[in-house]
């Protein structure tokens, strides 16, 4: 969808064994992602801080949405739980896997970070993989650490998260202030202006 491919950061590891999949621009900072969606201008981003998730819910899955584009499934293995307004693994372990339905996410980004037994944030790795193949690793560090990327060309249906590398069985991996980028559909107005610019071209060409 869009025509440029610009990798902002160099703090994640990009996978990329086919050509079938997605070009990636991979953002190390929230800062990095909002920079992208501005130079795009048919993009917007919408941050999801779970706020509206019921404290101390438990499930197998959670479901949110902020907008028609932006409506989102979140689920793991063992369960979800949320507080602090943000979600954890029930298990330690476990990966994270969310997804969206609208066909029209485009970016995603996130603070991701792990707690222990005992409730201590810990250091870690995950991997951040898309549907199609497409992944990178980030380090997790401090309390949390921010992740994100954009497709520059399929829209996101699902990403899941993974624990990897030394202590990835023994901790509870979190998400929280997810940032979705998703290309708004147009208003009809939008689309009346776009239809009239198109047969006044062909009108032109034809002359």
């Amino acid at each position: 969808m869009f025509g440029s491919r610009l990798f902002i950061g160099a703090v994640a590891t990009a996978v990329a064994a086919s050509p079938a999949l997605a070009s990636m621009t991979v953002c190390d900072s929230r800062v990095t992602f909002a920079i992208w969606a501005t130079m795009h201008s048919d993009t917007a981003v919408i941050r999801e801080d779970f706020s509206t998730v019921l404290p101390g819910l438990t499930s197998d899955s959670l479901t949110g949405q902020i907008g028609s584009e932006a409506a989102w499934t979140a689920s793991a293995i063992g369960g979800l739980d949320s507080y602090d307004n943000a979600l954890h693994t029930l298990q330690a372990g476990r990966s994270v896997s969310v997804t969206f339905a609208s066909g029209r996410v485009f970016g995603i980004g996130s603070d991701y970070f792990f707690k222990n037994a005992s409730g201590e944030s810990v250091g870690g790795y995950v991997t951040l993989a898309l549907s199609d193949g497409t992944q990178f690793v980030r380090t997790v560090s401090g309390s949390d650490t921010f992740a994100g990327f954009w497709s520059n060309d399929a829209a996101i249906t699902r990403i899941t998260i993974s624990p990897v590398g030394p202590g990835a069985s023994a901790n509870f991996l979190g998400m929280d202030n997810m940032d979705i980028g998703f290309a708004p559909v147009p208003t009809p107005g939008a689309i009346a202006l776009l239809a009239l610019a198109g047969y006044t071209a062909g009108r032109r060409r034809r002359g």
